[in-house]
């Protein structure tokens, strides 16, 4: 895949900053989220002042790092018609993980991701809680940034997984389908050994992968492209992949809806999980 766009990790340095800002917009309303006004958006799903906070910041600035459309969550999707045209655009969730936001577990992102040619190349995602954020540059690197600076990360091999006498780490959904999670971990643990199923919030779940932290993360629930492509690009500059039940990366901007299909985030790309995995997904179906 080919992009004349200038993607550098200054340019990366410079979304996280922007993540690290949007993040600062949410803080004052996580710190009285008892006192938040929700609102029911037409999916069912939450939104509150949070939410609209950071993606009116983020729909100011990212056209300033380049100028190319802005693909939001929170503002309305244009047509099909319209997208189809757009070779290059940002693509953001301003909150992921509003659930999380508004029980107070911390465990939500600010998700911000480069779209080129239907692919992540460029991705981060940040926590505000914690001041921990990652990013991905495909072909660049995957990094962890924390206290002003960044330093390299990739996944976990198998082999480095059972050399070091470590379970098998399945994240899931804390929300979503979590008796499937389970029963993955322990179709798993079968032909692993131990298996430990750990629920996690948002797009952290991608981070863990690409950190070396987990190995495998399944989705058998409804996701939207937001909700996916800054950890796609993180993922795959760390060394996995992201793909769907057969084995083929996830695509953006394709099809006029944006719902993803079911998909699977792989930490080591050479193992043969194509073996083990459409087996425990035929019985979660």
């Amino acid at each position: 895949m080919k992009t004349s766009l200038p993607l550098d990790v200054s340019l990366l340095e410079q979304v996280i900053s922007l993540a690290v800002l949007a993040g600062e917009a949410i803080m004052p309303f996580y710190r009285k989220v008892g006192e938040l006004s929700v609102d029911t958006k037409a999916d069912c799903s939450p939104v509150t002042e949070a939410d609209r906070a950071a993606d009116r910041l983020l729909q100011r600035q990212l056209p300033l790092l380049l100028d190319l459309p802005v693909l939001s969550e929170e503002t309305e999707v244009p047509s099909y018609k319209q997208r189809a045209s757009w070779t290059d655009y940002w693509l953001v969730d301003p909150l992921d993980g509003t659930r999380e936001f508004l029980s107070g577990s911390g465990e939500f992102t600010v998700n911000i991701a480069l779209i080129s040619h239907g692919c992540p190349v460029l991705g981060v995602v940040y926590v505000p809680v914690s001041g921990v954020g990652y990013g991905g540059l495909v072909g660049g690197g995957a990094f962890r940034y924390e206290s002003g600076s960044l330093c390299s990360i990739n996944v976990r091999t198998m082999v480095e997984r059972k050399d070091n006498g470590e379970p098998l780490t399945l994240v899931a959904s804390r929300r979503h389908g979590g008796e499937r999670a389970s029963l993955l971990g322990e179709a798993l643990s079968v032909y692993f050994g131990r298996a430990e199923v750990k629920p996690v919030g948002s797009s952290l779940k991608h981070c863990l992968v690409a950190e070396g932290k987990a190995d495998l993360c399944a989705h058998f629930w409804p996701t939207s492209e937001w909700d996916t492509a800054a950890g796609q690009a993180i993922v795959e500059a760390a060394g996995g992949l992201l793909v769907d039940t057969t084995f083929q990366p996830l695509r953006y901007n394709s099809k006029p809806s944006l719902l993803n299909p079911s998909f699977y985030v792989i930490a080591d790309r050479d193992f043969d999980w194509r073996r083990w995995l459409p087996l425990t997904g035929e019985f979660l179906e």
